[in-house]
């Protein structure tokens, strides 16, 4: 691009995975932003694990577009959101970073939607898996989501990490076999299949979700999180 700049660049920010199946996500959802936003130049870019890490993208694209906006796609404000991808936009002006895609009452619609596919039922003990972050701030908003998604699903639900904080997936599972209930349903705050995903299969409990995907929700809660900052 050449002249002046002109418009503005979002950047879909992942965490990054070795799955391609997980990395197939992050590109279907730069095709669905750019499909309901077609004004916006979208990009993907990543903290970890793949190229190209998001300091690159941003202050490629800084000197060429009026605004450059990175959104996280990680659903907590651990390290990533608030150390990685903050320092991504602070050297440049006209760049600026959104918070977490959570907490919000989409995704916790979207969880108890992936539960009721996975066929739990409002007798199942619920625990819900974030990724994890040695941040407080990521350990009040996974509290905060899974809140959201007791509110929608009628019943009491538990939080459990797959690093870096208490309780683990597979304690948690095991703590809510003490419970007078048939089964353990893990709902996954995941974006795409992983090694977090992985994880969860092998926590012991009955039910495990699907990952969140890239479907119409994330693109909109996505969009809500460029359009509110």
């Amino acid at each position: 691009m050449t002249g002046e700049p002109a418009g503005t660049a979002l950047v879909l920010v992942a965490h990054g995975t070795a799955s391609p199946q997980g990395r197939q996500v992050v590109h279907d959802l730069v095709d669905a932003v750019r499909a309901a936003r077609p004004e916006l130049a979208v990009a993907d870019a990543y903290v970890d694990v793949q190229e190209p890490k998001v300091a690159d993208v941003v202050a490629r694209l800084a000197p060429e577009y009026d605004e450059v906006v990175a959104v996280p796609l990680l659903f907590c404000g651990g390290y990533h959101v608030r150390v990685d991808v903050a320092k991504a936009v602070a050297p440049h002006d006209n760049a600026r970073s959104t918070g977490a895609l959570g907490p919000s009452r989409l995704i916790a619609d979207l969880l108890a939607q992936r539960l009721r596919e996975a066929g739990a039922s409002p007798g199942d003990a619920i625990v819900m898996s974030a990724a994890g972050s040695s941040r407080v701030e990521a350990t009040a908003d996974a509290r905060a989501q899974a809140r959201l998604l007791a509110d929608v699903w009628g019943t009491s639900v538990d939080v459990a990490f797959g690093s870096a904080a208490t309780p683990s997936v597979p304690d948690a599972v095991s703590a809510n076999r003490d419970h007078p209930r048939a089964r353990v349903a893990v709902a996954a705050l995941l974006l795409g299949e992983g090694h977090f995903h992985d994880q969860l299969t092998r926590s012991g409990a009955d039910i495990v979700t699907a990952p969140l995907g890239a479907c119409p929700q994330i693109v909109a809660q996505i969009l809500t999180r460029f359009d509110e900052e």
